[in-house]
């Protein structure tokens, strides 16, 4: 796996940080908000509670002038207005200051009304504001046992009748109350059935409205009818109203502690976000510094990778090309035995400096997976004929199935997939000493392709499956000392598979052979003809001129070896320069470039022959960079400045002669 970097470790901690305050500043938002609401209900409840206490206070009141056998006998039995005039002075003396008093009798008929301390006529708005209080009077008082005048003095008061409402009376808002007169002793009686009935109005004000508002330190208490005088966020206690939908209410502004307290840790808060930002810019810049130079090292790593891996494969070229050429001569069996023997060994040398090249870009998260169009089939088809040959040595059988379907173009990286079945089939052949191998694509039902490699050979504990897919691991470690290698294919295959989004498993028993699969999704692409040696126009018909532009001498000499038995005529460049300027001077049929070359490298070179042949409206000469450096990023390079195929070291003799046979005889090569 990649590392991960200091930026992204990072991001996901600042992200957390920065949540974190949010959450703290909303809490406290919410806190606050929470306290505001709970003195909102708090308030208003006490506010409610006390208006109920005021207006019976007011009740109360009423109850000592209308409970009383001296106002029966005056008011109900000797209807005296004048002892009216001199007694119910008395409310006003209480500090009530009712704005209307009206005693009615019985038939509902006003026989004494005042409005404030003056005699005056009722009116019939007046009178029609009460009509559901005296009801309800009335109704209790049809309820209630005859009052009787045996046994007097009573030894307990009748109880009140009493029945109050809020009203609008002449755009004022008052209280509206209507009291039973009856007799407290019973040596007075009504002298009708039914008693007066005592008429008040008193504005709200009155009712301890200011007293509320100094007892529970209520800002701004108002009242009115609806909703017109209520301001957002107000205190409120709704009062139904006598005659009339729309309520009265009484409103005020709430206290608000919550609100004042996140005032007040408005400062000590913000000093506390400022810390952290500046903490955090300052993680954030060395974060950003440490990228930076994780970055540079890992440049710094890939480019000693690609050094390494050039300075490894020059000297390598020269052993296992050399090998390759002392196999074509005479030689005596043992002499033949022993060039084998470099020769594999060059071969595994190759292969294992090229998985630990993959390991090492593994984990600087270097490797890239690219898009390309590729036949499916035939990518298949080139590992089994690459690999066929060492299963035949073996002995065994190799058989290739390939579904009609995936003779189709896909999009993906063919380099990568080629590198995962062969690392499968190499194993394979490996671990199988006789029987058969079988190598098997289709496409599954979800749209991805199956790679799959069945053998016949040792198999392996399936309680131990994980270990086949971690580095320097193998099921057994006496595979190691017995097959050779480093447990590397399968752990480099398995990170390949899911880089390009899909899954790699196997199964398998001891001693009954194995299956490996990669599952990987190529979509269908359309069909494009994929860049090769451009063909020539017409086949030589004299010997191929080809320039080899290498800096290093053992190099050059491993293409004069390997083209000895050729009809060709080789010219020799140390550098790129000395590749153009011959280029300049007579023309070729092929040209094998080197990358990495001193006064001018390879890529510049290409360019440079590339960009002559345009001007000059040249045909296209068929270049083959010929190079250590193998890495996918050199292979883009190269075909990016006008390379046609890029061939790495090794050199692999096959190829470089199938290239050179497809441009004699007008073909163009394969592309790799």
């Amino acid at each position: 796996m990649g590392r991960l970097s200091n930026r992204n470790l990072l991001a996901p901690a600042v992200a957390l940080a920065l949540a974190a305050m949010a959450v703290f500043v909303l809490s406290l938002v919410l806190w606050s908000r929470g306290v505001d609401n709970t003195t909102l209900t708090r308030e208003e409840e006490l506010v409610r509670q006390g208006l109920v206490s005021a207006i019976a206070e007011v009740e109360r009141s009423l109850v000592t002038e209308t409970t009383w056998d001296e106002v029966v006998l005056y008011l109900d039995n000797r209807r005296d207005m004048e002892w009216a005039d001199a007694n119910l002075n008395d409310f006003y003396a209480l500090g009530f200051e009712f704005s209307e008093l009206t005693v009615i009798d019985p038939q509902g008929q006003p026989i004494y009304h005042r409005q404030g301390r003056e005699t005056a006529p009722v009116s019939d708005a007046t009178l029609s504001v009460f009509e559901s209080l005296i009801a309800q009077v009335r109704a209790v008082e049809s309820r209630r046992d005859p009052l009787s005048s045996s046994a007097t003095p009573w030894v307990k008061m009748p109880s009140p009748v009493q029945a109050s409402g809020f009203a609008v009376v002449d755009g004022n808002n008052v209280l509206a109350t209507a009291t039973l007169i009856q007799p407290d002793l019973g040596t007075a009686l009504p002298r009708e059935p039914a008693g007066l009935v005592m008429l008040t109005l008193l504005p709200v004000r009155e009712v301890s409205i200011d007293l509320l508002a100094e007892r529970y330190q209520l800002t701004d208490l108002r009242t009115g009818l609806g909703m017109s005088h209520l301001t957002p966020g107000d205190a409120q206690v709704r009062m139904e109203v006598l005659e009339s939908d729309a309520p009265l209410i009484l409103a005020w502004t709430p206290q608000t502690p919550g609100a004042e307290l996140l005032r007040n840790a408005l400062l000590p808060v913000l000093a506390v976000l400022l810390a952290f930002g500046v903490v955090g810019a300052v993680m954030v810049s060395r974060a950003r510094s440490a990228w930076r130079q994780q970055l540079e090292a890992q440049r710094t790593q890939t480019e000693f990778l690609a050094n390494m891996s050039h300075e490894i494969r020059t000297p390598l070229n020269g052993v296992c090309a050399v090998a390759a050429a002392l196999e074509g001569t005479n030689l005596t069996p043992a002499q033949r035995n022993m060039v084998e023997i470099i020769r594999s060994s060059g071969i595994s040398l190759e292969r294992l400096l090229s998985d630990l090249l993959d390991v090492a870009r593994m984990e600087t998260g270097t490797v890239r997976i690219s898009q390309e169009v590729f036949h499916l089939a035939d990518a298949i088809r080139t590992i089994d004929t690459l690999l066929r040959p060492r299963a035949l040595e073996k002995g065994l059988a190799l058989s290739l199935e390939i579904t009609p379907e995936a003779e189709t173009q896909v999009s993906g990286d063919p380099v990568r997939l080629k590198q995962i079945l062969a690392n499968l089939l190499t194993n394979a052949i490996k671990f199988t000493e006789a029987g058969e191998i079988r190598v098997s694509v289709l496409r599954l039902p979800d749209g991805r392709w199956r790679l799959r490699v069945d053998d016949t050979g040792i198999g392996f504990d399936p309680a131990r499956k994980t270990e086949l897919f971690k580095r320097f691991s193998q099921a057994d470690a006496t595979i190691g000392r017995r097959f050779g290698g480093m447990g590397l294919g399968l752990a480099i295959s398995r990170q390949l598979v899911e880089l390009m989004g899909g899954q790699m498993d196997a199964e398998g028993r001891p001693g009954a052979g194995a299956a490996f699969w990669a599952d990987i999704p190529l979509p269908q692409a359309d069909v494009t003809a994929e860049r090769g040696v451009p063909e020539p126009e017409t086949a030589p018909a004299r010997p191929l001129r080809i320039l080899v532009a290498d800096d290093h001498p053992v190099n050059r000499q491993v293409v004069e070896v390997l083209l000895a038995e050729f009809d060709v005529e080789l010219v020799l460049a140390e550098n790129g320069l000395e590749a153009c300027q011959a280029f300049e001077i007579a023309p070729f049929d092929m040209v094998l470039m080197d990358m990495q070359m001193p006064v001018m490298d390879g890529l510049t070179a290409i360019r440079t022959i590339r960009a002559r042949e345009t001007a000059d409206e040249k045909a296209r000469t068929p270049i083959v960079m010929l190079t250590a450096n193998t890495l996918p990023e050199h292979k883009a390079a190269s075909l990016a400045a006008g390379a046609d195929l890029h061939l790495p070291k090794p050199i692999e003799p096959e190829r470089l002669i199938a290239v050179l046979q497809s441009v004699a005889e007008g073909q163009g090569a394969v592309a790799t």
